[in-house]
């Protein structure tokens, strides 16, 4: 059998049965204080706002490194055209030409766009051809994984030849370890 209920819980406590105590909070409700919802959405709205303005900033910043390094790159390119013309002929030459050419000419485009302008671009054309986008995400994924990968091998065989140098002691530090083969 049940046992007998606490006193008082025998009566309806007004909101006991809703977490939601807007509609009958009368202010007593355990010392908390009464939380303005327009408020709140105003500090979202200023803190949207705020961090928005950085991101655009940072994008901005970006946007100027990135057409800065497709400007050398173009030069680079353009340099080796001559090269090119004297080892394979003047019409590959030509074709280095118009690479460079073209690496300027997106180089120019990225610069003269505004952020917002490049965000729908790229919604264009990941919409238009999803294929390309997943393709170019994935090419960019494999180029900044080698670039991390052969920096950080890069690290290893300076802290290799840095060791011995720095005094240590034993063995190991005469003779270097053989490497296994990857």
């Amino acid at each position: 059998m049940a046992e007998a209920l606490p006193e008082g819980t025998d009566q309806i406590v007004p909101g006991a049965g809703s977490n939601n105590n807007r509609d009958t909070d009368d202010g007593t409700s355990r010392g908390k204080p009464r939380i303005d919802t327009a408020e709140l959405r105003d500090k979202a709205a200023e803190f949207r706002d705020q961090y928005a303005d950085k991101a655009r900033g940072y994008a901005e910043q970006g946007k100027e490194r990135a057409s800065a390094g497709l400007d050398s790159v173009a030069k680079m390119i353009g340099d080796g055209a001559g090269q090119v013309d004297g080892a394979l002929g003047e019409a590959y030459g030509d074709y280095v030409r118009r690479a460079a050419g073209a690496v300027s000419d997106f180089s120019d485009t990225l610069r003269d766009k505004d952020v917002d302008e490049l965000i729908d671009d790229a919604r264009d054309l990941v919409r238009r051809s999803p294929a390309i986008a997943i393709g170019a995400a994935a090419a960019a994924g494999f180029v900044i994984a080698r670039i991390i990968k052969a920096g950080s091998e890069t690290l290893d065989e300076a802290a290799k030849m840095v060791s011995p140098k720095s005094g240590a002691s034993g063995d190991a530090a005469k003779s270097p370890k053989p490497r296994s083969a990857d």
